[in-house]
């Protein structure tokens, strides 16, 4: 009995193991960077949020539940059809040099798969305009060793302009993966996006 009740308290994670977790997406980010070239761009640019990901409703609404305490939620709206909560944390997380106050937490997608854990970052490049092809062009900037087929086909570069219900500002973004992790960019905070 003693074993079983053991491994069911393993089995749930709270928020301070998501913190510790950290440091290991940290190093693959860092090294997703790296892999990408733009390691010293980056670290000029600031993370907005980060986003953590989870395969049943219950996880999301548990974290959600401990969060009350830690953070203040932003804004919970259905974005290309699940609902995503966007949370300002009190304190700010520490993901390399990088503080992070922004915290995305989505309900699972039906028929999509994602491992438990922390999945992406999204950076913030204020000098741009608000439109993809703005934003295209300074990634392409970003990257010149990088040509996009190979830009798809190794870091499976997408692009896309995500709907939420009601006036939130645009958000148009480019996303790539590398060593399993999620490296985005847009033009705007999301704490600006989703406080209109």
């Amino acid at each position: 009995m003693l074993a079983t009740m053991t491994q069911t308290h393993k089995e749930h994670k709270d928020w301070h193991d998501h913190v510790e977790a950290l440091a290991s997406f940290e190093t693959k980010l860092l090294r997703a960077l790296n892999d990408l070239g733009i390691v010293d761009i980056c670290q000029g640019l600031a993370i907005d949020h980060a986003c953590i990901r989870f395969s049943t409703n219950s996880q999301v609404d548990s974290l959600r539940q401990e969060l009350k305490n830690l953070g203040q939620e932003l804004s919970s709206a259905q974005v290309n059809g699940r609902e995503i909560v966007i949370i300002q944390l009190h304190e700010a997380l520490k993901i390399a040099h990088w503080q992070v106050r922004g915290l995305e937490l989505p309900y699972p997608k039906k028929k999509h798969n994602f491992a438990d854990g922390w999945e992406h970052v999204e950076f913030v490049l204020p000098y741009v305009e608000n439109a993809i092809e703005a934003l295209r062009e300074e990634i392409m900037d970003m990257l010149p060793a990088l040509d996009m087929m190979m830009l798809e086909q190794v870091f499976d570069y997408k692009e896309s302009i995500p709907k939420a219900e009601g006036e939130q500002l645009a958000n148009p973004t480019i996303a790539l993966k590398a060593r399993g992790i999620g490296i985005k960019f847009h033009v705007n905070p999301i704490q600006d996006i989703v406080i209109t």
